[in-house]
């Protein structure tokens, strides 16, 4: 049977990819960069990240539907053209915290068009500590950059 998804899970869900497909991001890049503190800092954002994944998947089962997944074909694509960068560039770690808080700010943007749909209540909180968790995440990035 085919059912049309809502707004909202099509929002949720696509914060869900993010956020994974951030993650994996996040621990690519730790090899690719040679400066310890920002390797360190990627470390910890994607352990932090890891924790919104579980209340994500929650709110989209909750609606009705099935967290999705990240393409892994465009995920390749987009860390083997890291890698060919970071193997051109005698310190990748500006270019990758650049590429980082791009992402975030992708986030930002989907936590945005998420609130706009017609969302529960739990569903408002969640969006709320992942937004702090994302803002504190520009800060830091950018702090060591």
């Amino acid at each position: 049977m085919f059912r049309l998804l809502s707004d909202t899970e099509v929002a949720l869900n696509e914060l869900l990819v993010a956020c994974r497909e951030s993650v994996d991001h996040y621990q690519d890049a730790i090899k690719l960069v040679e400066q310890v503190d920002v390797a360190n800092s990627f470390r910890d954002i994607a352990k932090r990240r890891k924790l919104f994944f579980t209340r994500l998947a929650t709110a989209i089962r909750e609606l009705g539907d099935l967290p999705s997944a990240p393409d892994p074909d465009k995920e390749t694509s987009e860390m083997i053209m890291h890698h060919l960068g970071a193997a051109l560039s005698p310190d990748y770690s500006e270019e990758a915290l650049n590429q980082r808080i791009s992402a975030e700010e992708h986030i930002k943007t989907l936590i945005d068009n998420t609130r706009a749909t017609e969302i529960n209540e739990t569903g408002r909180t969640l969006l709320e500590d992942l937004s702090q968790h994302v803002e504190e995440t520009i800060k830091t990035l950018s702090a060591i950059r």
